[in-house]
């Protein structure tokens, strides 16, 4: 079974996946959300439950930009190693948390490292949400001089 590729089904004339993970901090969260508004881009951000706990002024300020808001887990962990139960939990809770701070619904989800088998995508659509996979990674992006 295969996940979503970001942008490839989704009705939106641009989608930027960003990942919030707990080691960052929130320091250019308000830049980003300033940039992208002044473009007109509406962006998709995977947050972790972990980051979203510690700064839930950033992710409402997300939801209030606009943005859509996707859960990346709760802990950050390597998905296709876990029961179904333990991807339920992680996906839950950390839909849970957005969903406490924005009052908005969570669809999406992308798996940390990218890494999913088939039992993790069929346990998250059970759950009523997509899927997603990146389709471009950083390192396919030329630098700019």
């Amino acid at each position: 079974m295969e996940p979503i590729r970001c942008g490839k089904t989704r009705k939106c004339p641009v989608c930027s996946c960003r990942t919030r993970t707990s080691p960052w901090g929130n320091e250019d969260t308000q830049t980003l959300i300033d940039t992208l508004t002044k473009y007109g881009v509406r962006a998709t951000f995977f947050l972790v439950g972990q980051w979203a706990d510690k700064y839930p002024e950033s992710v409402k300020a997300l939801a209030d930009a606009g943005m859509e808001i996707g859960s990346h887990s709760d802990t950050h962990p390597h998905m296709a190693k876990l029961s179904e139960k333990q991807i339920i939990d992680e996906v839950s809770l950390c839909a849970g948390k957005i969903e406490a701070i924005t009052g908005g619904k969570v669809e999406l989800f992308r798996c940390p490292y990218g890494e999913y088998n088939d039992q993790v995508i069929t346990t998250v659509r059970n759950m009523g949400i997509q899927p997603i996979q990146w389709d471009v990674e950083r390192s396919h992006i030329a630098e700019s001089p």
